[in-house]
């Protein structure tokens, strides 16, 4: 579905689960009742009718900056005498990642209360930090940006309200390793 990954369900205000969908640093949710697609990154407050409505919204809305005429630019400096080395890609370090990953849950909607529990339960549990820095380290490796991470981590946030028992933790971290897997399982295909 035009490069759109199934990440989830989440419970419905009315009793059903709506699909959690997401794509780079996009995240999506379709309404289990009327397949309306609601846009949650960039938040758009009206849904859309399905995927191709949306699909035409990111492109219009990503051409019409484009469209505006570029600012002058700065004269070209002298070439140096040498050809430099093309630099290679820069990657972040883990924590830097994981900082980013953390600042996007900060900027979703109730984000603030998503990242403190994201944080408590990283200091809290060995297996949800494990299944945290899992995570991470292959979005890191395969090039997914924090964003996505960020909304596997809602997600399983997400399945708290639907989980009872005990064992509340074990399972959020359990769907943090199956979102590491998919990573890899998509890179790999």
């Amino acid at each position: 579905m035009m490069n759109w990954l199934d990440i989830g369900r989440v419970s419905n205000a009315n009793g059903g689960k709506d699909i959690l969908l997401a794509r780079n640093e996009r995240g999506a949710r379709i309404d289990w009742r009327t397949g309306e697609v609601w846009l949650m990154n960039p938040k758009v407050v009206e849904p859309f009718a399905d995927f191709l409505a949306v699909e035409r919204w990111l492109t219009l809305r990503d051409v019409v900056p484009a469209a505006k005429p570029a600012e002058a630019a700065p004269a070209p400096a002298e070439p140096p005498s040498e050809p430099l080395p093309e630099p290679g890609p820069v990657r972040d370090s883990l924590p830097a990642f994981q900082q980013k990953v953390d600042d996007c849950l900060a900027k979703a909607e109730g984000g603030q209360e998503l990242l403190e529990t994201k944080q408590a339960f990283e200091a809290g549990s060995d297996a949800y930090l494990a299944a945290s820095t899992e995570l991470s380290q292959a979005a890191l490796e395969l090039d997914v940006s924090p964003a996505m991470v960020a909304t596997f981590h809602i997600s399983a946030l997400a399945a708290l309200a639907e989980t009872t028992g005990a064992d509340k933790l074990e399972r959020v971290a359990a769907s943090l390793h199956a979102a590491a897997r998919q990573i890899r399982a998509t890179a790999a295909a």
